[in-house]
């Protein structure tokens, strides 16, 4: 009897060999760059084989090796495209924030370029391991041949790994990224992580705020519109220094002192799903986590405390912030284009506006420079910035194109804010102010990296800077500030708590940015 049936083992052989050399490009791009040696390379190339050889042996003593090896292929061909092509990392919040995509986002992550990827990387091979794998083995020999294949391959592995442990644990130890940059475990870790925190998080909502108290002091309502900026960065706002005019209506209500713009805002996260309920949570950014969600926010307290709290959405949702308040999502049939621009949510909330006699939250959450897509954000009206890249298939752009798209779509922003600004300005019966903070930066090819998602450990400055402004500035009349200092997404929550002096134990008037009771980080009692 033959020991091992040599065509079910050169499959595996084969498999795991393609599961290494195709697929691998983000993890040597790494190695590169950590200046991992040729020779340590070649090391963790030959241990991913064995890995993959084994548990494709193993696959195989179990009847299941077709399904499994295109399983792998079909999961590692579309991660290592989007990988390849962005210069992002799968980990499991990124792959929260993918879950949590629109269809509008994923469509526009969709190209010819990622079409012919799967084609030649996934689906190519998957035809070839099944038409061409066959067994005609018998199951017991079939088990047997495999439990100890795998056997031998985890032994060989493990004596690879002991010898070698110094390298590989320096290695790891120092870059934790690099398990996120091996294709396809990296997406496979991240779900199995995912379903646990799912299963870990409390089923049962935990209500926050019971003894949240208005403090009244004046007769007219006070309203707050809050607007959620979206993959805005804040080194690309002219009103913060950026040679091209890309916020000119805000330039000129700060050269006239009437908003205040925080330049070293940082945020919670660099996704949607993370950042949004984040920063309206009472954690910060080193103590969020998954059950934050299943607990109220500030907008929840606001209620409790007998403020009208109200949600107008124009993104892929509220990531759970706004399910116990009255939401508004602007309906495609109303918008002028194939999607709402931004500017439409000013009509709407000036709508709401005549409705209010009470105090009132209203959150504006905007499209604003959603990428790849970036042209999609800005009517021709606003394309001021040309050539721009008109495909979510950036590698077919320049830098330049990109930029300038990017660009563009913060002219939306200004204008947005600015009209927000307008509309306020003539409520004279309303004590009215505004907040406009994005939930994250965006990176533009800056070191070879594209889009957002990175963890926060490893994420670079422009996926984290991001603009803060405030109007109006008579928030600070008794008060010197400092725009250049510190500020983040743990001031949201007791900056809204604050200015509609709402008394609770869970607000902090150190996080406070416009209060005027105590010291902050950003200002200070003038003499």
């Amino acid at each position: 009897m033959r020991v091992f049936n040599a065509k079910s083992l050169s499959w595996s052989i084969v498999v795991s060999a393609w599961l290494v050399i195709a697929y691998s490009r983000p993890l040597l791009s790494a190695l590169e760059q950590y200046q991992a040696g040729a020779l340590l390379q070649l090391k963790i190339g030959l241990l991913l084989w064995l890995f993959y050889a084994a548990f494709l042996s193993l696959s195989r003593a179990l009847g299941c090796f077709k399904v499994v090896a295109i399983a792998l292929i079909m999961i590692a061909a579309p991660v290592s495209f989007f990988m390849q092509q962005y210069g992002v990392v799968i980990d499991p919040d990124m792959l929260v924030n993918t879950i949590e995509t629109d269809i509008g986002e994923t469509a526009d992550l969709l190209s010819l370029a990622l079409f012919q990827h799967l084609f030649l990387l996934g689906v190519l091979p998957s035809i070839l391991i099944w038409k061409f794998d066959s067994s005609t083995t018998r199951w017991s020999t079939q088990l047997g041949q495999g439990v100890l294949a795998s056997t031998l391959l985890v032994a060989v592995m493990s004596t690879m790994m002991y010898t070698n442990y110094d390298d590989f644990a320096s290695l790891f130890r120092n870059h934790r990224d690099i398990k996120y940059r091996i294709v396809p475990f990296n997406a496979i870790s991240s779900t199995v992580s995912v379903i646990k925190q799912h299963f870990d998080v409390p089923t049962e909502f935990v209500t926050l705020g019971t003894d949240a108290v208005q403090r009244k002091s004046m007769s007219k309502p006070k309203v707050m519109v809050v607007i959620v900026g979206e993959t805005a960065r804040a080194d690309h706002f002219s009103v913060n220094g950026y040679a091209r005019l890309t916020t000119p209506k805000l330039n000129r209500l700060a050269a006239s002192g009437q908003i205040l713009s925080y330049t070293n805002a940082i945020s919670c996260g660099t996704a949607t799903a993370i950042s949004v309920p984040c920063m309206f949570s009472f954690a910060t950014a080193e103590t969020y986590n998954d059950t934050v969600r299943s607990s109220s926010n500030v907008l929840d307290v606001l209620k409790q405390a007998g403020i009208s709290a109200t949600w107008i959405e124009n993104n892929s949702g509220c990531k759970n912030v706004c399910d116990r308040i009255e939401t508004t999502v602007l309906d495609q049939q109303g918008c002028a284009e194939l999607e709402c621009f931004d500017n439409d949510m000013v009509t709407r909330l000036s709508a709401l506006l005549q409705e209010t006699e009470r105090d009132r939250v209203i959150v504006l959450h905007q499209m604003g420079s959603h990428g790849p897509a970036y042209y999609k954000r800005s009517p021709q009206s606003l394309k001021q910035f040309q050539p721009e890249c008109e495909s979510a298939d950036l590698t077919a752009c320049s830098k330049e194109q990109i930029i300038n798209a990017y660009d563009n779509s913060l002219l939306v922003t200004d204008a947005l804010i600015s009209g927000v600004i307008e509309l306020l300005q003539t409520r004279t019966d309303i004590d009215a102010s505004m907040m406009y903070v994005s939930d994250h930066g965006e990176s533009l090819g800056d070191h070879g990296i594209y889009l957002h998602g990175l963890p926060n450990w490893m994420a670079p400055a422009e996926q984290r800077q991001i603009p803060w402004i405030v109007w109006p500035t008579s928030h600070f009349k008794n008060m010197t500030v400092d725009n250049h200092q510190p500020v983040s997404h743990d001031y949201l929550a007791h900056t809204l708590l604050g200015f509609f002096e709402v008394e609770t134990a869970l607000y902090d008037h150190q996080l406070d940015l416009i209060d005027s009771t105590g010291s902050v980080n950003i200002a200070h009692t003038t003499p």
